[in-house]
Parts: C-alpha cells; structure tokens; sequence
C-alpha cells in the first residue's frame, strides 16, 4: 500500500448539492414540469397514489429525492427517517406545509415505516454502508426500492439483495441517474453511438472521478477530518448512524456529509460514491450489465492523517473477458493520463473517454469527441435503440406502477459495484486480483477475498 509524501493538490470544491443540481439539469426532459398539470383524477386520484417513505432527509433526501417526488401528483411522501431528530422534523414539517398537516410522520427508526402496510416504495438516500442492509430489509417487507448509489460496504450483501428482490417481487431502481437523461440526452446519446460502432470496435475506456481531496476546503479538520473525540450532538442518535458498521469514537467530522462518504468505516470513498456514475455509462456501452472485468491491477494512495482514510489517488487497469480494457482512476491521475487529448482545459471532477478503433468520444469538458459531428448523427433503423428515461425519479415511480424493470435494475448495481470493490483491493494491496463473474469470487487470494467483507454488529442486522 502506498502513501502520500505531502498533502494532495489543491481542486476546486464543487459541493455535492451543486453536483446534484447539474445531474438534473442535464435532463432534456426534467420531470416535475411534466406531472403538475390536469386535475386529481384517474391516475393521479389519491386510490392510484403511490405512497413512499424518504429514508435518510440529509443532502440527498432533502435537495435531490424529496423535492422532485413532493412535486408529483401521482405520488405522496407518507413518512420520513433520519438518525437526526432535527432533519427529519425539519423534512417532515415542509412536507406537511405542502400537503397539509398530518400527511407525513418524522421516524428516528427506519423499520417503523418498512412496518407501515401503506407504504408502498421507499427511497433509501442515507449514507453508503446503510445502503444495502436498508434495501434488504425492504424488499422482504414488499416495499420497491430505490437505492442511491453506491450499492453495498459489505459485497457479500449484494447476493442476498438479488434475492430478496427477486423471491419478493420487488421494483429496484440504483441511483445512478445518467441512464434518465431523456430522449436527447447526451450521456444515453454517446452510449448508443459507441454501442452501434459509430467509433467503430469499441477497444479502450479511460475512466476517472473525484476522490477524498476534492472537497477538502469543506471538512472542519484539514486535510483529512478531525481524529479527536467529542460530544455527540443532542439531535443525533450515532449509534443508529453507525447502524451495522463497527462503532467507532465521533467526531466532528464523522457523521456529516463527507464523513459518510469517506471514512473507510462507512464508505468504499468517492471510488464507489461519484465513479459508479461513470462506471454506470462504461458497463452501459460495453453490453456488460450482466457481468464486470475478469481481472484488476493497479495502484493506490491512502492518506495517513485524518479520518478520511478512503482511497486519495488510485490508477487500475480492468480487463473484460471480451478484450476491452478499462482504465479506471482519480481525477488527478487522469490529468495527467487524458487532459492532453481533450479540446479544452481540464476540470477536475468525473469523465469516461471510449477509445473505437476509428475514433474516440467523452462526456468530458461539455461532450466531445474525436468527432464532433458525432453528436448530430442520425441514428438509422437498424441501429440499436436505448430505453429512454427521461427523471430517474419518474423512471421509478412508473415503474412501480407498470411492474415493468427499471432503467437501473439491481444486477446492473451489482455488476458495477463490483469493479468498485475490486478496484479498491486491487490499489490498496498492489496484487493483481482475478475475478470469477459467474461465481462472483475473487480466484487464488484468500487474503484479498476476506477484504470483500465487513463485520457487522448484531443490534443493526437487519437482512
């Protein structure tokens, strides 16, 4: 395992909220235009209402799911949970303002909504390691899910999710909302070109994200998060935040937006929580949702200070069985990997370049391409067309109603948490790891395998 001499560059901060936004905005269609006009009839009459419980009112909850679902006519938002009593009072009392009193109910405990029989869907948006235990334990009490990425701390929970939607019947939606970017979206736009060999033979993919250093400017400590113990605040039940992960002292910067995404303890780090994005796009194009990279070598970075001790600079080479090559990296190591090929000045942050064997195309520096005239062709009848969704929202929720597969169902989550993972052991320990997609197991290293796995205290075993 490698670490750092000094302390990462300096990126520019582009907070998660603002993230979140831009993902909306780049939707030809948005949905919440779209679903406020006509009259409370027919679908949108309270007995075809889908009902929903927000698990989890922090960023995600509160600037992203609740105000796009609050806005759907065909929908209601019953009920709320939080491990802060301040969030969840604050998102329900909102909700209520909006659909009058008594409509939603604020829970410290999120069983209490899986035990509501009027529930019919939740929306899991607490933070990463929460993700999968939650969705388990949803599925089998018959509610559909919609799980925001990444998908498990614990891989070996992938397996009993899969079931449990399945032997349950349940609607699953991964949160990865390039896939719902309309009928003229740009990201379905360059899949579908390089899945019809408008690249011609796709050959390469060079991928790369932000990583622990990117909003360093945020964290109360610097560079890496606060070490020091404190006071637990009032509002805040930490043992039900910590939830199945070992527990673990608080401090001021563990139980906060960036605490969730980086601390090894809750979170595979911005690899898993922003990459899976792309990873999302890449599997996408390369017809491989049913299965990931057969083999993974690479390098890794690991900050010795602070809290956040995630994965800070990384640069793995996937193999897939059907010869493509992925590149996945930081958005660092990517500078100095792709910059030069891009028409415009590097921006820090997320991107995939899929290398044909007669030109290239990104979602990098505003889409571009080896081509630029690729982005205005004609798709023919023969060529393969994508399903189009146009809010991964609204993908859900009619879903839900349809019993039709999600945009994002949950063997593509899998199948791309996986490279997370995979990635992550292949940096951090510096081995090749060969993987058995069909088996779903690491082959020959006893060692790097018992890494796919966490412990799990008993009192939050919820699956």
């Amino acid at each position: 395992m490698n670490t750092p001499t000094n302390h990462p560059e300096s990126v520019p901060t582009v907070s998660r909220r603002r993230f979140l936004q831009r993902v909306a905005g780049a939707s030809t269609v948005f949905a919440v235009p779209n679903i406020m006009t006509g009259p409370l009839f027919g679908a949108a009459a309270p007995s075809n209402r889908v009902t929903v419980g927000q698990i989890g009112c922090g960023n995600i909850g509160s600037n992203y799911h609740i105000p796009i679902i609050s806005q759907m006519a065909d929908v209601r938002i019953i009920a709320v949970a939080d491990a802060y009593k301040s969030r969840r009072e604050a998102a329900a009392a909102k909700l209520n303002t909006q659909y009058g009193d008594g409509t939603v109910k604020a829970y410290a405990d999120f069983r209490e909504i899986l035990a509501r029989p009027d529930v019919d869907a939740v929306i899991i948006g607490a933070h990463d390691h929460w993700h999968t235990p939650m969705s388990i334990a949803a599925a089998k009490a018959g509610k559909d899910v919609y799980c925001q990425k990444p998908l498990a701390l614990d891989f070996s929970l992938t397996g009993i999710l899969r079931k449990a939607v399945k032997d349950n019947k349940r609607i699953f939606q991964f949160g990865t909302q390039y896939r719902s970017q309309g009928p003229n979206g740009r990201y379905r736009r360059m899949v579908q070109l390089v899945r019809n060999g408008y690249i011609g033979k796709l050959e390469r993919i060079d991928l790369w994200c932000r990583d622990v250093s990117f909003n360093e400017g945020s964290y109360h400590v610097k560079p890496f998060g606060s070490t020091t113990e404190a006071p637990v605040p009032p509002d805040l039940d930490f043992d039900a935040w910590m939830g199945p992960s070992e527990m673990v002292p608080y401090t001021v910067d563990r139980a906060t937006e960036w605490g969730g995404y980086h601390c090894p303890e809750t979170s595979l780090g911005f690899l898993a929580g922003c990459g899976i994005h792309e990873l999302g796009l890449a599997q996408w194009a390369n017809k491989a949702d049913h299965t990931s990279p057969i083999r993974y070598a690479g390098t890794g970075v690991v900050p010795t200070e602070g809290i956040f001790r995630t994965l800070a600079q990384w640069d793995v080479t996937c193999d897939y069985a059907n010869g493509v090559k992925l590149r996945f990296m930081d958005s660092r190591t990517a500078k100095e990997a792709v910059a030069a090929k891009l028409p415009r000045a590097w921006e820090h942050g997320d991107g995939v370049i899929f290398h044909g064997s007669e030109g290239w195309i990104s979602d990098a520096m505003g889409f571009c391409a080896s081509n630029q005239t690729l982005w205005k062709a004609e798709f023919k009848p023969t060529d393969e067309q994508l399903m189009i969704s146009p809010e991964h929202n609204r993908n859900f929720i009619d879903c839900v109603k349809s019993r039709q597969e999600t945009i994002c169902p949950v063997e593509m989550g899998i199948r791309c948490d996986t490279i997370c993972h995979l990635s992550n052991i292949a940096a951090r320990t510096g081995r090749a790891i060969e993987w058995n997609p069909e088996q779903e197991a690491i082959v020959g290293d006893a060692d790097a395998a018992k890494m796919l796995t966490r412990p799990s205290r008993q009192k939050w075993r919820v699956w």
